[in-house]
Formats: C-alpha cells, structure tokens, sequence
C-alpha cells in the first residue's frame, strides 16, 4: 500500500495551496486525476487481478461457445472483454471510466477550495471507493453509472434513468437492488415528517432484528431470484454478521445530524438528494455481509455530504461534528477493518513499469 499512500500524499501536496482560480484549480484536479489513473491502469496485481486476468482470455476463445452460457458473469461485461483488443487496455479503458467518475464528482460537488479535503477523504475511503473498484471490476461499471447518474435522479428523468439501470444490471446485476430504490426514495423534494418516522422505524427494525432472522429472511428471496447471490447467505453468520456497539453509535449520530439537515435546513435539490443517498449508506451498514455490495454502491455520497454539511450547516458545532465523526469512520473502517485483514496488509502495489 506503499504506493498508494505516496500517490495522495502528492496530490494532496497539489491541491494544499489553493490559487483560487477556477480554470487553474481545474487543471490540478485533472492532473491529480491523471496520477490517479496511471496507478490503476498501470497495475501488474490486485486482490482479483487474476480472475479477471483469466477470464479475459477465456472470453477470447470461447465466447462463440458454450462459455458465454457458462460464466457467472454478466453478459455485458464478457460482451465488452471480447471487444476489447487486450487486456491491458481493457484496464486501461475501465481505470479511466472510473477516474472520470471521480473526476465528475468533484468538479460538481466539491468547492475548488476544499479539494485537498476531498483527496484525504478519498483516500481513506478506499475499501468502499478506488482500492475497491480497480479490484471488483464489473462493480466498478455499475456503481459508477449510477454515480454519473444523480442528475437524473435530481431531474427526474426517469426514461434515461430506466435505460442506464439496464445498462448497468449487465455488468453487475446487484444494480437492479440499489438504482431503483434510490430513483423512488431519493428524490429531490423536502424530507417530510413522514419520511422522518419511515426511516426512524426501518433503523430501529432492523437494529434489534436478530442475525439469524434477517439471514433467513434475505436466503428465501436470493435463492429463489438471485442464486448467483447464495454463497453471500451460505457465508453469513452470527460471528460474521456481528455488529458492535461503535456501529450503533455511528449510525444513529449520523442519522441524527442528517435528518437535521434535511428537516431544517433550506437544501437545494441535489442537497436533498445526497444526503438521502447517504441514509443508504448508513443502512448498509447494519445490514453487515447481507448488504450485498450496498456499502460500495452509497459510500461516495458519504464523502460528498460532507460539503453539503459544510456549505450549509449554520452550526458550526453540527458542521465539524459531522466531518470529524465521518472522519473518525473511516479512519478507523480503513486501518481497523480493512487493513486489520492479513491479506489486505501484506498486499504489495505492482507496476507493469518494474
């Protein structure tokens, strides 16, 4: 992780002097992006590297097989290895797709001024974000279309939308879970009382619901619409499943600064949108190893309604609350958890440059 940690700590150098210019702070973030987008596309190694490594070249020779039938993977994200001329630029193109989701998403929710936060945010972030999506390929398509995706949810264009939803349901199928769902309840009108008591009850529900019911519960669903899913169920257990005190903690001080937010103060509608995207995110998280990806799929959100809170939040308690238990999370979910597991810890970056 050595190299990984070097690359921020550059772009974080970059971006730590703000020129308060708009078209000079926009070449920096385009440079940081570059820097980014060499670290994954110039990658000689990952945690599934070499599954998809082998999976390419199987597509290369037998996809007008069986093979095509075969596969456990999507249809869309096999089509799209056999168009691909190698490997390398298969890597190439998708490292590049999610650099410019990135990209996107600073340019238009983060003030140039706080960009240097962003990257800290982002890299600390990484188990649910970059480290995540250079490893878990066909994941990183949908998420990243649905990321790309929150102005027609803000706009309601629900056509467009539809179409996307089925684009990204052929490279992950977990895409038809969390698009629609966050099309229908994060929508960019007031966060009403209603919907204050909905996810209240649905929090509390699921916070006192026993592991065992909720693994039963979601095992009688997957196996008769989603079997590809089952070995998720078959791996889930008390011991896997646990959740701690710190969890119920975050969780509900976080959701109460939220709501807060979104009942009193004057948020535009992509505000809204955001922060309800994060309620998302949150819910993942005491879902446990039945989230099913949902972590991944909301954790940008997380690091974007920071800015919502700074740019509007009118205590300065609330504002540096939030970012300072945000930060804590994930500080702690990146070296606690992620970095805590033996084969995160030893993996060493390597370049096809070495």
């Amino acid at each position: 992780m050595k190299i990984y940690w070097i690359l921020f700590f550059i772009i974080f150098f970059i971006h730590l002097f703000p020129l308060f210019h708009v078209k000079r702070e926009k070449v920096k973030l385009i440079i940081s992006f570059l820097l980014i987008f060499l670290y994954a596309s110039l990658r000689a190694n990952g945690f599934d590297y070499d599954i998809y490594e082998q999976t390419f070249y199987d597509v290369k020779k037998f996809y007008f097989s069986n093979y095509i039938f075969e596969s456990r993977m999507e249809k869309g994200y096999l089509l799209l290895n056999f168009i691909m001329p190698s490997f390398r630029f298969f890597l190439i193109f998708l490292s590049a797709f999610t650099c410019f989701t990135y990209y996107y998403l600073f340019l238009k929710y983060i003030p140039s001024r706080y960009y240097w936060l962003g990257f800290v945010l982002l890299a600390i972030s990484g188990h649910n974000m970059l480290i995540f999506q250079i490893s878990g390929l066909r994941n990183a398509v949908a998420i990243n279309i649905l990321t790309l995706s929150i102005p027609l949810i803000v706009h309601r264009k629900i056509k467009t939308y539809i179409a996307l939803t089925l684009l990204a349901y052929f490279f992950h199928n977990s895409a038809i879970f969390y698009m629609p769902i966050a099309y229908f309840l994060a929508t960019p009108s007031k966060f009403k009382k209603k919907n204050l008591i909905i996810w209240t009850t649905l929090i509390l529900f699921i916070m006192i619901t026993s592991s065992t019911f909720l693994i039963g519960l979601s095992s009688t669903f997957i196996d008769q619409y989603f079997i590809k899913y089952s070995s998720y169920i078959e791996g889930a257990s008390d011991k896997i499943y646990e959740r701690s005190y710190l969890m119920y903690i975050f969780v509900s001080t976080t959701l109460v600064m939220i709501f807060s937010m979104l009942r009193r103060v004057n948020l535009t509608n992509t505000e809204n949108v955001i922060l309800k995207l994060v309620l998302f995110f949150l819910f993942s998280l005491l879902l446990g190893n039945l989230n099913f990806r949902m972590s991944q799929y909301f954790a940008p959100y997380l690091i974007i309604s920071c800015f919502v809170f700074i740019n509007k939040a009118k205590s300065l308690k609330l504002k540096y609350s939030y970012l300072a238990i945000i930060s804590v999370f994930l500080l702690y979910s990146f070296f606690f958890v992620f970095m805590g597991n033996p084969i995160v810890s030893s993996f060493e970056y390597n370049s096809i440059l070495e």
